[in-house]
């Protein structure tokens, strides 16, 4: 004879083990239907390039978490009409305003994905628009806009830093 309590251990061993079951099939589902995040990306030095053309679409994209908004622009590459989809700043670090339509040169690294759409990703060092350069990085790709809102300004247009 079988001692009474071996059942109610076992159907709390089942129990237990057919809760995880069910959690971990309802995690496995949940990631599969979550969007994926954005892979990392950095600025790489070796892979700078410059690109010239027109704005052709200004938008602004949550890009890294509990950050604020970052300036994404589209490009036309003159004369090959290669889409560029550039990575520029926070909002709040880059004060033009920029405008579809007008011409804008951007040195910066290249992405090795590339946008959803097709468009070569890139990510902006410096960026000539109306007539004006604004370094957004540093000439090793650091962030000028380091130390947040209140250090504003403080290292715009300082090339080879």
């Amino acid at each position: 004879m079988e001692p009474r309590f071996r059942p109610k251990a076992m159907t709390l061993r089942s129990s237990v083990l057919g809760l995880g079951a069910v959690l971990g099939l309802f995690l496995r589902l949940a990631g599969q239907t979550a969007p994926s995040p954005a892979q990392p990306h950095f600025y790489d030095v070796d892979a700078e390039i410059k690109v010239e053309g027109t704005v052709s679409e200004v938008r602004f994209e949550p890009r890294y978490e509990n950050r604020a908004p970052f300036l994404i622009v589209r490009i036309s590459e003159k004369g090959t009409g290669r889409a560029f989809v550039v990575e520029v700043s926070p909002a709040w670090f880059f004060d033009q305003d920029i405008h579809k339509g007008e011409p804008m040169k951007v040195t910066g690294s290249r992405l090795s994905a590339a946008d959803p759409s097709g468009a070569v990703g890139l990510i902006a060092r410096e960026v000539q628009y109306q007539g004006e350069k604004t370094a957004v990085r540093d000439k090793r790709g650091f962030p000028n806009w380091s130390g947040g809102q209140m250090r504003r300004g403080r290292r715009k247009g300082g090339f080879g830093e």
